[in-house]
């Protein structure tokens, strides 16, 4: 080894090789020789039988996709808001973080700042891509008209400039924070032409309002063709052009169209990493907070609720305790929830989306009717959405504690109850994330109760959804839980946010814990169908509440026996079966 750069390839190299070692040496236990037997059976249906069937019948379903208009100005629009936190709220410290041992290993080497951009950007890669080939093999087939490896090379350049563009957001802020005014002058312009771009495209859709107003008496289509002409106005349309360039490679219809846009999707990466190159004299700082911003995350979370927490402006932060006696149980339902609500900003996300929400269904309900129809079904999309993505980003359940198994089973408490309790909490605070959205039809219905054919019905369905949401996110988190605790060295542990370069991963357990759901959900569905049919006549909407009712109840009674089986697994797994963080 002659250099620290041989030195860290060394590192990553042994370090990536052990944890092979160690997770092959897994299979021998018939639990994941199992689920690893299932996985090959499902890439062997992915990669060999799938594509050979699509072909053979002429079937693709991304051919709307990639052919349609709408793909690329939408996704545009939808990408830079979803970037807009990074900006616009704490900024996301984890993409600066290192972990310990790269601590103690590269800063106190003789490698430049900018050595530590460099290995910073090239240990992102890895899981870069993985996701380039999970992508690539869910959207392969011949509606693009383009190779693999052309869609893998545009999934790379927006997965690596999101990547750029995440790190250097996140060096901006942490910059803004440490330095006060000099770091907030340094970070004024960046931050502007980012609310500039904001701006653009919220001025072009606010422009061209009243014909989206007029499209939304047509129908959903021309809605949506409303918005994407609004997009493609002279102003928002310069506003995009940057998002729109990464994209435009991935929804190529053709080789030709693939090559044409090819190079502004790299330009935009390399001025992405050319501004975070100049951002390096910053950085070592930022990064140096940032893990030990992670180290007190993983401290805080290990303790129970009851902690006062010092903020950065010096304040104290009260928690609320709980009582010195109790049920057990309750304690540890609690300590996740309070873990919950000090790491992140579940509550002022809340009544943002919940203040958000009524203000816009007044507004929705005072235009037309037609559009609050359309604000109403796409809040039930995002509702549906949340049930199925939201379990894995609230994580602060097994997949947070397990890594202090020690500690967990040092409690005098049974399995099951431990993880009954751990459930419990995400299921809590979860379901009143979902309840948040039935805002706007509880609004449009005070606002303007004529839009409604049943008014009495309204309320009955209300409370019929009310009863089945946290009946499914139990049975959500049980499955991710469950996974966590039979495959603990497969599944990622701890509370660290990942960004959009880990999406193919999260698609996968996705795609897998929804076709268990589908499973568990049989005889619930099943049995709140034939009590429709039943009791529709006799019951009339009432007929609605109790198959809810039931269905979720019977839901319940599943995931009873199922929580005391995984119980029996806490229990008999040992320290040694998890790893730590």
């Amino acid at each position: 080894m002659t250099g620290p750069a041989s030195a860290l390839q060394y590192l990553w190299v042994r370090s990536a090789a052990n944890r092979l070692r160690s997770q092959l040496k897994r299979v021998r236990n018939p639990r994941y020789a199992i689920a690893m037997l299932v996985g090959v059976l499902y890439f062997y249906w992915i990669l060999v039988y799938n594509p050979r069937a699509s072909a053979e019948s002429g079937v693709n379903p991304f051919a709307d996709l990639m052919s349609s208009g709408f793909a690329v100005p939408l996704a545009s629009a939808l990408l830079l808001f979803a970037t807009a936190r990074w900006w616009l709220f704490k900024g996301d410290k984890s993409a600066l973080a290192f972990s310990p041992a790269e601590v103690q290993f590269l800063f106190p080497a003789p490698i430049s700042r900018r050595g530590l951009v460099h290995a910073k950007l090239l240990r992102s890669q890895v899981a870069i891509l993985i996701n380039i080939l999970i992508w690539t093999v869910l959207l392969r087939g011949g509606a693009a008209h383009a190779a693999g490896w052309q869609r893998g090379i545009a999934l790379w350049l927006v997965f690596s400039t999101l990547t750029l563009h995440r790190l250097g957001a996140a060096i901006v802020r942490a910059n803004a924070l440490e330095h006060e005014r000099a770091g907030q002058r340094r970070s004024v312009i960046p931050a502007l032409i980012f609310l500039g771009l904001l701006a653009g495209v919220a001025w072009g859709v606010l422009g061209a309002w009243p014909a989206v107003m007029a499209a939304t008496e047509i129908g959903t289509k021309a809605t949506i063709q409303a918005v994407v002409n609004s997009l493609s106005a002279p102003i928002p349309s310069f506003a995009l052009w940057p998002v729109r360039a990464v994209l435009q490679p991935v929804f190529a219809k053709n080789p030709a169209v693939w090559l044409q846009s090819l190079p502004f999707s790299a330009l935009v990466f390399a001025l992405h990493y050319l501004w975070v190159l100049r951002l390096d004299a910053s950085f070592e700082e930022a990064a140096l907070e940032a893990t030990q911003k992670r180290a007190e995350l993983v401290q805080s979370v290990r303790t129970a609720g009851g902690i006062r927490k010092r903020s950065t402006k010096g304040k104290i932060a009260r928690v609320p305790k709980l009582s010195a006696a109790g049920r057990p149980e309750v304690a540890i339902a609690w300590k996740n929830i309070v873990a919950a609500m000090r790491g992140t900003a579940w509550r002022a996300q809340t009544m943002i989306f919940l203040i958000g929400l009524t203000v816009f269904a007044i507004f929705t309900s005072l235009q037309s009717e037609k559009m609050a129809d359309v604000f109403m079904g796409l809040c039930a999309m995002w509702g549906v959405i949340l049930l199925l993505f939201g379990p894995m980003g609230m994580r602060f359940d097994l997949r947070q504690d397990l890594p202090r198994l020690a500690l967990l089973k040092a409690y005098p408490v049974s399995g099951a109850r431990i993880v009954a309790a751990e459930i419990a909490g995400v299921t809590i605070l979860h379901t009143i994330s979902i309840w948040v959205l039935m805002v706007v039809p509880v609004t449009l219905f005070i606002t303007k109760p004529s839009s409604f054919d049943d008014q009495w019905q309204l309320p009955v369905v209300l409370a019929a959804i009310a009863l089945v949401i946290p009946a499914i996110n139990a049975l959500m988190f049980t499955l991710h839980n469950g996974a966590a605790l039979l495959f603990p060295s497969w599944v990622r542990l701890g509370t660290e946010r990942r960004g959009f370069e880990t999406m193919g991963q999260g698609l996968l357990t996705i795609v897998a814990t929804s076709l268990v759901a589908a499973v568990a959900l049989v005889f619930p569905v099943g049995l709140a169908i034939l009590i429709l049919w039943l009791g529709s006549t006799a019951l009339g909407s009432l007929s609605i509440l109790v198959a809810a009712t039931l269905g979720a109840g019977l839901l319940f009674a599943e995931l009873w026996p199922v929580i005391f089986w995984l119980g029996s697994v806490f229990d008999k797994t040992e320290v040694t079966d998890v790893a730590t963080i």
